[in-house]
């Protein structure tokens, strides 16, 4: 996991699997947690995700419960050398909750982050969610007035319509402004069932993809390992694995994936992320792994070599 990728645009150089930190002062523990952050590092990882939000959603944990188990581990560990980035801007959990995308609330977010982390800067800042009521030129305003006081060193955006990541993109330059730095969208070679889809949500399509290709802007997807789904056979999905992903064309790419996986003795959904590392722009997937073994499992992507021959089966299935 020691091979780099700087993302374009700024000067962060980070391992090509990301560690996603959901689960971090959730699912998992501290005994756990510390656990995962241990082994990832020591593997040769470096790049980290949070937000301000995660975890948030269990009855009885307490408020950013993510930032603060990883700033217990930085604390603890003192490692070099990390690039830890982290999101901010979420609307409340309420279903009635409304956009907090005011410079005074991403402020908020943002020197909050700082203290739960225990950090000077965070190195890479998401806006977590869109309000596209609110201009995009105010939203970049006020991520640049963050970054010049230092408390960010670069910002980005998750889950930004193409539309609106056009609109910033103008906005910047306009602005003379650096604008972001990366887009952090749900993607995985599973295509969702358009009903599952938060109404929040952005799912990287067609055209966001050509939008990619065409800025050269990075990719940090989300769900990249699609939970699960090419893990399970039809009859053995759980409803809501069904209800998300199972549809005829995941089965076709199942069916793609599988004899490839065989070929090379591990499991379809290292497969998928080997195939998605071969994107015609930057890409680097966040994994969310409940332990250790996931962890060693997903970051075998990293040294598989597959053919071109192999990459255009799955393109053809997708």
């Amino acid at each position: 996991m020691k091979e780099r990728i700087i993302l374009p645009r700024t000067d962060l150089s980070v391992c090509r699997i990301c560690l996603g930190g959901n689960r971090l002062g959730g699912d998992l523990d501290e005994a756990g947690s510390f656990a995962l952050l241990d082994a990832y590092v020591g593997m040769g990882g470096n790049f980290i995700d949070s937000a301000h939000i995660y975890a948030d959603w269990i009855p009885g944990n307490v408020t950013s419960s993510s930032e603060k188990m990883l700033g217990r581990w930085l604390k603890s560990r003192q490692p070099q050398g990390l690039v830890i980035a982290t999101k901010g801007g979420h609307p409340g959990l309420a279903a009635d909750a409304s956009p907090r995308l005011d410079a005074k609330s991403l402020r908020q977010d943002a020197t909050e982050a700082l203290d739960n982390l225990g950090v000077h800067t965070i190195d890479l800042f998401y806006v977590h969610r869109d309000d596209p009521a609110r201009p995009a030129a105010e939203i970049v305003g006020a991520l640049e007035s963050l970054k010049r006081e230092g408390l960010i060193r670069h910002y980005a955006c998750s889950n930004w319509s193409t539309a609106r990541m056009v609109e910033a993109e103008a906005a910047a330059a306009a602005a003379g402004a650096q604008g972001f730095v990366a887009n952090q969208p749900e993607w995985s070679l599973a295509q969702r069932n358009p009903a599952s889809v938060a109404a929040d949500a952005q799912v990287l399509d067609a055209g966001m993809m050509a939008f990619h290709q065409r800025s050269g802007l990075a990719v940090i997807p989300y769900s990249a390992q699609a939970k699960g789904y090419f893990e399970r056979t039809p009859d053995s999905l759980s409803p809501a694995l069904a209800q998300a992903y199972d549809n005829p064309g995941n089965r076709r790419v199942a069916a793609a994936l599988s004899p490839i996986a065989e070929r090379h003795a591990v499991r379809p959904t290292v497969i998928m992320l080997a195939a998605m590392l071969r994107a015609p722009f930057p890409v680097v997937p966040i994994v969310g792994p409940r332990d250790v073994a996931q962890l060693r499992s997903s970051a075998a992507c990293l040294q598989l070599a597959l053919t071109d021959a192999e990459i255009a089966d799955i393109r053809a299935a997708c």
